[in-house]
């Protein structure tokens, strides 16, 4: 069984779900693993861009082959508020934004695990060194810390 670890340093995770607009405030909660796969793929092409396709596709197409487990900690839904300028010359002139995040414990971890799938010790190694150059996950201000986890056989998934 593949696993990966996300910690949120910051206690925040924000991103908006697939087909909402980010000013409903509804944040994303578990993690897609559609962003973990695209966060991976920018990692590479960003921060490793002299390894070959072939090698990359190796750990990418096997995260996407099927859905995932989650095990998620403690979470709560939020938002803030904010009155942003709309750059006009009239000051005054302000637009409601919302910005809206999931909550959670900065040392309480995400687990995303993929049972069944076994990838050579290569690959696996290919993929916790990518995790550890993501440095966010959703937007920017969703820092987050992601290794592959070893000797996790079973969780109360959720």
């Amino acid at each position: 069984m593949l696993v990966i670890e996300l910690t949120f340093p910051a206690g925040k995770y924000h991103a908006t779900p697939w087909g909402r607009h980010v000013n409903e405030g509804v944040p994303e909660w578990p993690p897609s693993p559609y962003r973990l796969i695209r966060a991976l793929f920018d990692a590479w092409k960003r921060k490793r861009p002299d390894w070959e396709a072939h090698r990359v596709e190796k750990l990418l197409a096997p995260l996407a082959s099927s859905p995932p487990r989650f095990l998620l900690p403690l979470a709560s839904v939020s938002h803030t508020r904010s009155f942003l300028s709309k750059n006009e010359e009239d000051l005054t002139q302000k637009t409601l934004i919302f910005d809206g995040f999931v909550a959670v414990s900065p040392r309480s971890g995400v687990l995303v695990a993929w049972p069944g799938l076994a990838l050579d010790s290569a690959v696996v190694a290919d993929l916790d060194e990518l995790l550890s150059v993501v440095n966010y996950l959703g937007r920017s201000e969703s820092w987050v810390s992601a290794r592959v986890l070893t000797g996790v056989t079973d969780a109360a998934w959720n």
